[in-house]
């Protein structure tokens, strides 16, 4: 009588100790971590390590449990692509799913919170470390914060279809181009993987073609493209014309070892075959040249 009561009470105490797990995987969370095992498993994570709750993997700031409580993405450090990190979002107290939480027709990002003279999205650019630094999703050289800005799209890397990358544009015509927009002196996230002194933004910069005929009476350009393609454009009065011009052997007075360059201002006498385009832009709905750079 005693051993059958003792062994209905191991197995009470049995039951006892399986039904919190048991409660766990009839809930969906495996390792009750708070995060659904769907979730974990939509998203990558391991619905079996509870450790995955205190994870970061897109360096946001907030833990992939902080991400599931607020909708966000784990594994994208702006879930709502509005130029402000996750993390931030709940700094300024705006939506991290939805990209103008205040419905005024600008994306959160591009609001100043503090009203500080700074964006949203450039408040943390100074402090954040290189391993948080921004995004850029698709590879233009272009923040996917500051797109917007150069009505350009994130996932594009050639938003005008002109041929041309998105980076090595110049939206505003100040002689920059976008990839170097948000360059500063005491940027530090230069991004020189192969320490070869050249940042990664130019490695893959290559010129846009060659010269191959120029029309002065009706102004037709013929480019024949690195790929072997060929673009026509025409070039009329209003067309600028640069040419950029290296001196090597001048004296070191910058970053760029005793590398500098000037752009001239040149007419068309300068579009001659065999001369080579670094860049170019074409107005698409009338194929005027805007904007041409020659190599010198």
């Amino acid at each position: 009588m005693t051993i059958r009561r003792l062994l209905a009470a191991g197995t009470v105490a049995a039951c006892l100790v399986a039904v919190p797990g048991a409660a766990m995987a009839a809930s969906g969370d495996y390792d009750g971590d708070g995060m659904p095992n769907t979730w974990e498993t939509t998203h990558r994570l391991n619905p079996r390590s509870a450790a995955d709750a205190k994870g970061d993997p897109d360096h946001d700031r907030l833990s992939n449990l902080q991400e599931y409580r607020r909708h966000g993405l784990p594994r994208d450090e702006d879930t709502d692509n509005d130029g402000q990190d996750d993390r931030d979002e709940t700094v300024t107290g705006t939506s991290l799913i939805k990209s103008d939480s205040d419905g005024d027709g600008r994306k959160d990002g591009d609001e100043d919170y503090d009203r500080d003279g700074i964006a949203n999205e450039d408040e943390d650019d100074a402090a954040e470390s290189c391993t948080n630094d921004d995004d850029d999703v698709d590879g233009d050289h272009v923040d996917d914060e500051d797109e917007n800005e150069l009505r350009l799209k994130v996932g594009s890397t050639d938003a005008d279809g002109d041929g041309l990358a998105d980076g090595d544009e110049d939206y505003d015509r100040d002689r920059r181009a976008n990839e170097d927009e948000d360059d500063t002196v005491s940027d530090v996230c230069s991004g020189d993987r192969d320490g070869d002194g050249e940042d990664d933004e130019d490695e893959g910069d290559v010129a846009f073609g060659v010269v191959s005929g120029f029309d002065v009476g009706t102004g037709a350009l013929v480019i024949e493209r690195t790929g072997g393609t060929v673009v026509t454009a025409y070039v009329d009065a209003d067309t600028e014309i640069e040419v950029e011009r290296q001196e090597t052997d001048a004296p070191s007075t910058s970053e760029d070892d005793g590398e500098e360059s000037e752009d001239e201002d040149a007419d068309v006498s300068v579009l001659v075959p065999g001369a080579v385009v670094d860049e170019i832009e074409i107005r698409r709905t009338t194929g005027i040249v805007e904007e041409i750079k020659l190599l010198g």
